[in-house]
């Protein structure tokens, strides 16, 4: 690894340490308890993210020990105008993250400071999974109330986007964000703020969800909430649109179910859409199938586990790719949108019968997670407007190439494809980005995207990034 010792701000280029007795002109970078890199190795590891569409490679990798370490290179950078991205797993897939200046990865501040028994402080780098299995190894047991499908994503990450609850919440909790008690934050000042709902509110709610344009999240302090032992799933297999909605519909209501999602898949497969429900339980007191499933117009199949082994089931399947497909390396260009209750229906019926195999991948899946719009509390991330339904969905079309080496052609037919989808989308069913896919946004696009609070971000950057230095990769205020 080669250390840096400065930035030269006439070349425009990070520094390396040119050894003993050498004369330097070029301004001194800070004195760092962690690791600044510019050695092409470390620069290669951060040029792009899990869509592997979108390369750049950053002139220099912070790996910090502290919040200080990012203070002290946010300001830095603000001094000489170069951009700053945060990385934690990188799994936007349209080079959100990315940076041609200094990437912070964040992954590198990974403690639980402290848990239980109704909170944890964690470092924003660590993976939701560590925590979950912290707490439920807690006494008493104890889980996140909103747990994404993937697990093994940063806090910080999650709550930079939203957080969906994947595989735990959604029905009655709400996403990530909505869980979050207080932040420490590094503005693009360089200052570290400690925030929350009643201390610098406004820093709080517009780094929630706020994409990384306004601070680095390095620390949060998130709810917790008793954990169940088990977790039994009712799956149930459709290849009717309107029957499917019936019974998602159904389940979303019933008190006896605690968390629904669903697969979607091409026409011509056989089911069309596959429905998961789940009850969260302790072996005293099992749930009632007949309670659960009463009134369904398909019997389900039932997969009884331990609640671990249900929340990393995702984590599973990918750990299993990553060993059989080269899955970090295939493209990914993803599509995701809100939509409202009282359009989603309509919504899926159309697109999907006009997906293909292609569409898809064999790697590939499309989602749909319900989620309770009166749960949702935080300003962002956007949702549909209210139109009298409590319910909002996020639909995923998760395109994965077949190899690693795709024909370009076929990255750029699905970039069009999504850009269609969403155009389509937003005109018809009042669809709304959720931003963690391969959309091309411009300023206008990003403005209608925030409509009425995009006054309010504006004075946030403004006021927490002055610089405009933070997390360039989205463009969302370059026309400003």
């Amino acid at each position: 690894m080669s250390a840096i010792v400065g930035f030269d701000p006439i070349a425009r280029a990070w520094v390396k340490d040119p050894g003993p007795g050498t004369n330097s002109s070029f301004a001194a970078a800070p004195a760092l308890a962690g690791e600044l890199l510019v050695d092409a190795a470390a620069r290669r590891a951060v040029a792009t993210d899990l869509g592997n569409i979108t390369v750049r490679e950053p002139g220099a990798v912070l790996r910090p020990r502290s919040a200080q370490d990012i203070a002290a290179m946010i300001r830095f950078c603000r001094t000489y105008g170069i951009p700053v991205s945060t990385r934690g797993q990188a799994h936007t897939t349209l080079g959100q993250g990315l940076s041609d200046g200094l990437v912070i990865e964040n992954r590198y501040l990974n403690r639980i400071h402290s848990l239980g028994p109704d909170v944890a402080e964690v470092d924003a780098g660590i993976h939701w999974k560590d925590l979950v299995t912290a707490a439920f190894e807690h006494s008493p047991r104890l889980t996140p109330p909103a747990i994404t499908g993937y697990t093994s994503l940063t806090v910080g990450g999650t709550l930079s986007v939203g957080g969906l609850g994947g595989l735990v919440g959604a029905l009655r909790t709400g996403l990530q964000i909505d869980h979050v008690r207080e932040l420490e934050v590094v503005t693009g000042t360089g200052e570290i703020e400690r925030c929350s709902p009643e201390h610098r509110r406004d820093l709080f709610e517009a780094v929630l969800g706020g994409l990384g344009q306004f601070g680095v999240i390095t620390k949060a302090v998130v709810e917790l909430t008793p954990a169940r032992e088990r977790a039994r799933t009712y799956v149930l297999e459709y290849t009717d649109n309107a029957a499917f909605f019936r019974d998602l519909r159904t389940l979303i209501e019933r008190p006896a179910i605690d968390h629904v999602y669903c697969e979607l898949y091409a026409p011509q497969s056989e089911p069309t859409h596959k429905l998961y429900a789940t009850v969260f339980y302790d072996p005293a007191t099992p749930p009632d199938d007949a309670v659960a499933t009463a009134g369904l117009s398909t019997e389900p199949a039932v997969d009884d586990t331990t609640y671990l082994h249900y929340v990393f089931s995702i984590d599973r399947l990918v750990d299993g790719m990553r060993e059989t497909v080269n899955w970090d390396r295939l493209l990914k260009p993803w599509y995701d949108v809100w939509l409202s209750g009282s359009v989603v229906e309509d919504y899926v019926a159309e697109v999907q019968s006009s997906l293909t195999a292609r569409d898809i991948g064999p790697f590939g899946i499309s989602l749909l997670y319900p989620q309770r719009r009166s749960r949702i509390t935080r300003p962002l991330p956007p949702l549909p407007e209210p139109d009298g339904s409590d319910w909002v969905f996020v639909l995923d079309i998760n395109t994965v190439s077949e190899t690693a080496d795709a024909d370009p052609a076929f990255v750029e037919e699905m970039l069009d494809r999504n850009d269609r989808l969403l155009t389509q989308a937003r005109k018809q069913y009042g669809a709304v980005l959720y931003p963690i896919g391969s959309l091309r946004m411009t300023g206008a696009d990003w403005r209608a995207h925030f409509g009425d609070r995009w006054s309010a971000l504006c004075e946030a950057k403004k006021r927490y990034d002055p610089g405009a230095i933070l997390t360039p990769g989205p463009g969302i205020f370059d026309d400003e």
